[in-house]
C-alpha cells in the first residue's frame, strides 16, 4: 500500500522526466535542395542536324523554361528545347533558364561534326592481277572506316582511310566503304575500277643512224591499255629534240643517244631506240691546179672521215689506184682539161659530191 508520501515523489519525478523530453526534442530533418539539370547532359551532331533538349527540375518535367545556345553561331533552340546545329562544326552549349527559380540555370554540351567524306581516290584503272594499289578517302577526324571489295583482295587493315588491294583477275573490280563520323551518320560509297590488258609498245625504227641536224619521224606500235596515248623523250641532254608525235631533231655532235617513247596508260612500259648521229660528208678535193699532159702518178684526195665511203670518177684521165680510197693516183691524158669527182657517203647514206678541174699546161 503506497502511502501519499511515496505518491507525492512519484509524481515529481513524473513531472521532471517529462520537462526533460520537452526541453531535448531532436531537430527536425532540412528538405533536400532542388535539382536541375538539361538532359541528355551531352550530344554529338552532324553539321545541320538536330536533337530534342528537355529540362528537368527534381526530376520532373519543368515549365516555364527560357531556352539559349550561348556562342554566336552555335545554332538555335526553340521554346520546346529543340536544337538545331549550325553548319560550322564546333562545341556549343545549351542553357535552360528557369523562370520560377530566380537565376537557376543548366546546360548541355553539343559537339558538332563535319558530314561523313565518302569520295573514294583510287586508279581508275587496272591490270588483272596488279598488286600494290591504293584506295583511299579524305580522313575526318573521329570517323570510322569499313572496306569491302569485289573481283580482286584487301591486302592490310579494312579500317582506315586508306587501303591497299590487288586486282583479282577480272572482269570487275568494285570498291565500297561505309564511313561512320562521330555522330553516328554513315555514308556509303563504291567505286569501280576498269580492267585493262598489259600494255605492250614498241618503237620503230629501233636503231638508226643518222647525219647531224637532220630530221626524221619515229613510229610506235602499242597495245592495251584504254587511251593508246604516249609520251616522247631523249635519253640524256644534248641528244638533239623531238616533238609530241616522235619527229625528232639530230644534235650537232656526233653520237650514241637515245629516243624514249612511255605508254601514258602505264609509264612503266617504255621502250627504247638507239640513234647513232655521225658526221656530214665533208667537202673539199686537193689536188694539182695544172698538169702536164700524158703525166704519170698524180695525186687527190678527199677529207678522210671513219664510216665515210668514196667513189671516184675521172675525166680526161686514167685512176690507176683503188677508187674506192680517200686518196688516189691517177695518169693524165692528152685532153686539154681533167675533171675529178668524189662523192662521198656516210654512214646515214647521206651523199655529197666534191669537184675539180685541172687544166693542162
Amino acid at each position: 500500500m503506497r502511502t501519499p508520501r511515496v505518491e507525492k515523489v512519484l509524481c515529481i519525478v513524473a513531472i521532471s522526466f517529462l520537462a526533460g523530453c520537452s526541453n531535448h526534442s531532436s531537430p527536425m530533418a532540412e528538405p533536400p535542395a532542388e535539382t536541375y539539370r538539361v538532359l541528355p547532359t551531352a550530344a554529338i551532331l552532324t553539321v545541320g542536324h538536330g536533337t530534342a533538349f528537355a529540362a528537368k527540375r527534381d526530376g520532373r518535367a519543368a515549365s516555364d523554361v527560357a531556352w539559349r545556345v550561348l556562342e554566336p553561331g552555335g545554332g538555335t533552340v526553340d521554346g520546346a528545347g529543340q536544337y538545331q546545329a549550325p553548319a560550322i562544326p564546333g562545341v556549343y552549349t545549351v542553357q535552360a533558364g528557369f523562370n520560377y527559380s530566380a537565376g537557376r540555370t543548366a546546360t548541355a554540351m553539343v559537339t558538332v561534326v563535319p558530314p561523313p567524306a565518302g569520295e573514294i581516290t583510287c586508279p581508275h584503272e587496272v591490270r588483272p592481277g596488279a598488286g600494290g594499289m591504293v584506295a583511299s578517302i579524305a580522313p575526318v577526324p573521329g570517323s570510322h572506316y569499313v572496306w569491302t571489295i569485289t573481283g580482286g583482295k584487301l591486302t592490310g587493315a579494312s579500317d582506315t582511310p586508306a587501303v591497299f588491294f590487288q586486282a583479282g583477275a577480272g572482269p570487275k573490280l568494285l570498291l565500297s566503304c561505309r564511313v561512320t563520323n562521330a555522330a553516328g551518320d554513315a555514308l556509303d560509297s563504291s567505286q569501280e575500277v576498269a580492267f585493262v590488258n598489259a600494255v605492250s609498245l614498241t618503237i620503230s625504227p629501233a636503231a638508226v643512224t643518222i647525219t647531224e641536224e637532220r630530221t626524221m619521224k619515229f613510229g610506235f606500235n602499242i597495245g592495251g591499255g584504254t587511251t593508246l596515248g604516249v609520251a616522247w623523250s631523249l635519253g640524256k641532254p644534248g641528244a638533239g629534240s623531238i616533238d609530241g608525235l616522235g619527229n625528232y631533231v639530230a644534235p650537232t655532235v656526233p653520237g650514241l643517244y637515245s629516243v624514249r617513247v612511255t605508254s601514258l596508260d602505264d609509264p612503266t612500259e617504255s621502250v627504247t631506240a638507239r640513234v647513232k648521229v655521225v658526221p656530214k660528208p665533208p667537202e673539199g678535193l686537193i689536188a694539182p691546179d695544172s698538169y702536164k699532159p700524158g703525166a704519170l702518178d698524180l695525186h687527190a684526195r678527199v677529207p678522210q672521215v671513219d664510216g665515210m665511203t668514196y667513189a671516184w670518177k675521172i675525166e680526161g684521165g686514167i685512176i690507176i689506184t683503188d677508187s674506192t680510197a680517200s686518196t688516189v693516183t691517177f695518169d693524165a691524158g692528152h685532153d686539154p682539161s681533167i675533171i675529178l669527182r668524189c662523192r662521198i657517203t656516210n654512214e646515214a647514206g647521206d651523199s655529197s659530191t666534191t669537184k675539180k678541174t685541172l687544166r693542162a699546161e
